[in-house]
């Protein structure tokens, strides 16, 4: 780029950091309704400036489209977090850590080039830790070890991976192209102006550990059901929901720059995938602590994005990239949206354990519906982000039918959906029968607004897929989705009504 091709950027990288003080900040202001509306248009603002990032060709699409999956999950979880705070007796502090690790992981998806990635996902690794320290701190269930787990096997491994990039992207442009270019200036170029560098099958793993441990993936996973499950809960949403993306966002930014297409590793991404897929589901389903419960959840659902994964690296495609993409922006609708909803439970009556939760739809009715269809989408039931994600994975594999991949792509969306049921089966017990004792009535009113928040995020469940769905281009998608959504509202309202009376 020319000099005067860079002039926007002197506007849009101080705006951006205005309003990201702002919204932070903004969390000083003591009247309620300004201080939503202070978030809320602090956040819209920086959903327009990635767009004219995007526009301006400072990002590229995968930035765009996981920034923007981002920002829909974080304005509701922010806002949440403003009486989930005063209710639960957090810090105070707690709203602005919040936020500041919100900033931190847009701004780590939208980084055009490695050093921005470096230093941002960095801080919002150190601001994650002490989000789970917090946790620990406050609750009575849960690890006392989970901070530690955290920072050593997540963050850890993923700086191994960093430097690793670091080093691939050195040794091609220097050594190999002998170019004039010294390191500061190969970290400051784009990921799609450094090319792809040849890089040696040994390397290869320690490229891909970080962003595996980071999707908390069969044999890595084990730190994360002890650091989400003890998070508060709107900590618990954003890593779930948004930092584990970082798995699939990872491993896509190190194909721009190293040849990893070799088909040992995309098998070994989609084999990782199936077993975490099985392991994690049949981990949740036996779980009684809810948030324990979503935890392992969140590796079966990742193990599902990682899957896809593997087969998009080996044959590529249309479909399949839709497929994985709608599969992350699903998993972060729907397990941000549970998250916050256990969360809820846990502030009225104290408890989140499924097996003593009954009757939230009569206490926590709006929770309730957004309970209902984050669990659809979960479920796999149409028109749902998570079942369109399925069925376009279903139409990849086939495709590719009979070779071994599909096959394993295949099992991968039968586990997924088998486990899946049985996950939200168990889990959609709490919201019948009658209800438990209440802290107080007053709790309840004061959480209503908090209600909304939930509901609004569900709503990604039902908007996603229309997204992707123009994105792929053919009407019959769209007129399908149209036409599958009546049913869909239908048996929402039978359910709910059937709880209520039960």
């Amino acid at each position: 780029m020319d000099a005067g091709s860079l002039s926007p950027i002197y506007f849009l990288i101080p705006t951006y950091i205005v309003v990201s003080l702002v919204i932070v900040l903004g969390n000083r202001i003591s009247n309620l309704g300004a201080r939503v509306t202070a978030k809320f248009s602090g956040y819209i603002l920086l959903w327009m400036i990635v767009l004219v990032l995007f526009t301006s060709g400072y990002i590229d699409n995968l930035s765009l489209v996981f920034a923007l999956i981002s920002l829909f999950v974080i304005i509701p979880v922010s806002i949440y977090c403003i009486n989930y705070t005063r209710i639960g007796g957090y810090p105070s502090s707690l709203p602005y850590t919040i936020d500041l690790f919100s900033i931190l992981l847009v701004t780590a998806f939208i980084s055009p080039n490695i050093l921005f990635f470096a230093i941002s996902w960095t801080l919002a690794e150190l601001i994650g830790f002490y989000l789970v320290g917090v946790g620990e701190e406050h609750s009575i269930e849960g690890s006392t070890r989970a901070s530690r787990r955290f920072i050593l096997m997540s963050a850890a491994t993923f700086e191994l991976t960093l430097f690793t990039m670091i080093y691939v992207s050195v040794f091609m442009l220097v050594s190999t192209l002998a170019t004039g270019l010294n390191v500061l200036d190969i970290l400051l170029k784009p990921y799609w102006g450094l090319g792809v560098a040849e890089t040696p099958l040994y390397l290869v793993p320690l490229l891909l550990i970080g962003f595996i441990a980071k999707a908390a993936q069969v044999p890595l996973h084990f730190w994360l059901p002890d650091a989400h499950s003890v998070a508060p809960a709107p900590a618990s949403a954003l890593l779930s929901g948004v930092m584990t993306a970082m798995g699939v966002y990872g491993v896509l930014r190190v194909s721009m720059i190293a040849s990893i297409g070799y088909d040992v590793v995309a098998y070994a991404l989609m084999l990782i995938g199936l077993a975490s897929i099985v392991y994690g589901g049949l981990q949740a389903y036996v779980q009684r602590d809810g948030k324990r419960l979503l935890a392992y959840s969140t590796i079966a659902g990742n193990g599902f994005s990682m899957a896809i994964l593997g087969y998009y690296i080996l044959y590529g495609g249309l479909d399949a990239y839709a497929a994985l993409i709608l599969s992350v922006a699903a998993h972060a609708g729907y397990k941000a949206t549970l998250f916050l909803d256990i969360g809820l439970a846990e502030q009225v009556t104290g408890l989140r354990f499924v097996h003593r939760l009954r009757g939230l739809v009569k206490i926590l009715p709006y929770s309730t519906l957004a309970g209902y269809l984050a669990l659809f989408s979960i479920m796999g039931i149409p028109p749902t982000a998570g079942f369109v994600s399925k069925l376009l994975a279903v139409i990849s594999a086939i495709n590719g039918f009979p070779s071994i991949p599909s096959v394993i792509l295949i099992l991968s969306i039968v586990s997924a959906i088998t486990t899946s049921i049985l996950i939200g089966l168990r889990y959609i017990r709490i919201y019948y029968g009658e209800p438990v004792v209440l802290y107080g009535s007053s709790r309840t009113t004061d959480i209503r607004s908090m209600e909304y928040c939930v509901l609004g995020l569900s709503c990604s469940s039902i908007l996603f897929p229309l997204f992707i769905l123009f994105y792929l281009e053919p009407t019959i998608y769209i007129i399908l989705y149209l036409v599958s959504m009546p049913p869909l509202l239908i048996l929402l309202y039978a359910l709910y009504i059937m709880a209520r009376r039960t």
